[in-house]
């Protein structure tokens, strides 16, 4: 009896470890390869719209969420942080995403003054210059829904934008990547990805 309890938690065991080597191979190999890809060609992508520092690498990078944030400085030599989010659309449920460019803290009129060098989208630049000539409508050249505009109520000073998407504007250019992350049921999906960023956040502490 006890051979056969030793030899069940040997096979469990073996069975077990075989099962985390491979849950960690496909999350790195794959998981992880293929979400940095997508990063990257999303980054790409929005340089239309935003232009992202082409050094900077991600601040933060989640399921949901990758974060950019980056310093700007004007011709007096003021120096603010811009903060940029995109949502990444790993998740096969959403059907909107959101790019929000914001200041990481700061003064408004800073960052009003470093904007037309942040933003290339000529819409959301005459909608921030010239409040007259706002337009926050769709805009089928550079692939959005709207914007949206938050604003320092005692001098009407931008402090957010938030522009929205039809989740195709990422997906449709990506296809294969997205396919190849698709192809997993969204809790293992998830799953994948919580093990190699718990595996690095160990490693980098």
């Amino acid at each position: 009896m006890k051979k056969v309890l030793m030899v069940t938690a040997t096979v469990l065991l073996a069975l077990g470890i075989i099962t985390f080597i491979v849950t960690v191979v496909i999350s790195f190999k794959v998981v992880k390869q293929t979400t940095d890809k997508i990063n990257f060609a999303v980054k790409d992508q929005i340089q239309p719209l935003v232009r992202i520092p082409s050094v900077i690498p991600p601040e933060t990078k989640s399921f949901d969420k990758t974060i950019y944030i980056w310093e700007m400085e004007t011709k007096e030599g003021e120096i603010i942080k811009v903060k940029l989010t995109h949502d990444t659309a790993f998740s096969q449920k959403v059907d909107k995403v959101n790019m929000v460019l914001e200041m990481d803290g700061g003064d408004p009129s800073v960052f009003n003054k470093v904007l037309p060098a942040v933003i290339a989208d000529k819409q959301t630049i005459i909608s921030i210059v010239d409040p007259k000539r706002m337009n926050t409508e769709s805009n089928t050249e550079a692939h959005y829904n709207k914007i949206d505009f938050t604003t320092k109520p005692e001098t009407g000073q931008v402090t957010k934008v938030i522009w929205e998407f039809n989740k195709e504007f990422l997906t449709g250019r990506n296809e294969d990547l997205y396919n190849k992350i698709y192809s997993y049921p969204e809790p293992i999906l998830k799953g994948l990805y919580k093990v190699q960023r718990i595996i690095l956040e160990a490693f980098s502490t």
